[in-house]
């Protein structure tokens, strides 16, 4: 083995959340880029949100080998953790978004019709579909690699606050571009945000979104247990969003849309850090930390 190879996996080693960050970036940006180039389809733009899990799975066979990867697949295997946190996982974003919709009249957003929803079962094959790419292309990186080694060294809100940033920053180059050309990518709102709003306030709208949500991730990983399975069907359960906009007439270019879904979102991540604790985000009182697979040696 060259020295330049040993110092680099001595760098991955010594600094894995800085090197998953790094590689998971240039991952997403580098398929956006291809995009940009028409070198793939637009249509192919959403495959970059499979960068987090595609990096999670190579820093953990690098640093932790098939016993790392095992520990992953069991992670994405327990189911029986109860009902509520199934019914949380998938359905709670029904109400949260009809709720704050109620409010979109106050932040120049549109009116909800609720006689024009469309019935739910239509849903469901979006919903597998949303699991698979959106929840797990994504949550073997954000949580399955990265929460464990984040909650080692820091509690577990504090944990979720520096995921919500690294996820901001990772969204940023998407954002930057949309501004410039807002019909790039016609699945990603962001570039209608920014014309509409300005660069800032789209910004602020993202972070408003994203720390709750990392919240919600954390709590349910860590009072499952360490469940992938329910944190990615958390996540593909964003769905919801788009079938409830264009069932109820709402455009989801208006960022006066959002504004009210965002403080039901963030009041709800406050009633869950006072209930469970900003410490572990558990009812048990125990977070998932990092430890190295038992016969694993450092690499």
């Amino acid at each position: 083995m060259t020295r330049h190879k040993t110092d680099r996996l001595n760098f991955v080693s010594k600094y894995p959340i800085v090197s998953f960050f790094v590689l998971t970036s240039v991952l997403g940006v580098g398929t956006l880029g291809l995009v940009i180039l028409g070198a793939i389809p637009v249509s192919l733009a959403l495959s970059s949100v499979l960068s987090a899990s595609i990096a999670g799975i190579i820093m953990t066979a690098s640093l932790d080998g098939k016993a790392g990867l095992k520990l992953m697949l069991r992670r994405v295997l327990i189911w029986r953790v109860g009902i509520g946190y199934w019914l949380f996982a998938v359905l709670f974003l029904v109400p949260a978004f009809l709720l704050g919709s109620l409010l979109n009249p106050l932040f120049n957003g549109d009116r909800i019709a609720l006689s024009a929803m469309k019935p739910a079962f239509n849903i469901l094959p979006l919903f597998v579909v949303f699991f698979v790419v959106v929840g797990l292309g994504q949550e073997l990186g954000w949580t399955g690699f990265l929460m464990p080694r984040l909650q080692a060294r820091f509690g577990a809100f504090a944990s979720s606050v520096i995921r919500a940033i690294l996820v901001l920053i990772w969204h940023l180059p998407l954002l930057i571009y949309s501004g410039s050309q807002p019909d790039a990518f016609p699945s990603f709102p962001y570039g209608f945000w920014i014309r509409q709003d300005g660069f800032p306030i789209a910004l602020s709208a993202m972070a408003m979104l994203t720390l709750p949500w990392s919240i919600f991730y954390t709590w349910i990983f860590n009072d499952t247990r360490g469940s992938l399975l329910l944190v990615a069907m958390l996540h593909g359960s964003e769905i919801w969003l788009v079938f409830l906009m264009v069932s109820m007439g709402i455009s989801p270019n208006n960022l006066g849309n959002y504004w009210g879904y965002a403080l039901v979102m963030s009041l709800t991540a406050v009633i869950i850090v006072v209930v469970t604790g900003s410490q572990h985000l558990s009812r048990r009182h125990r977070r998932i930390m990092y430890h190295r697979p038992q016969g694993q040696e450092p690499r």
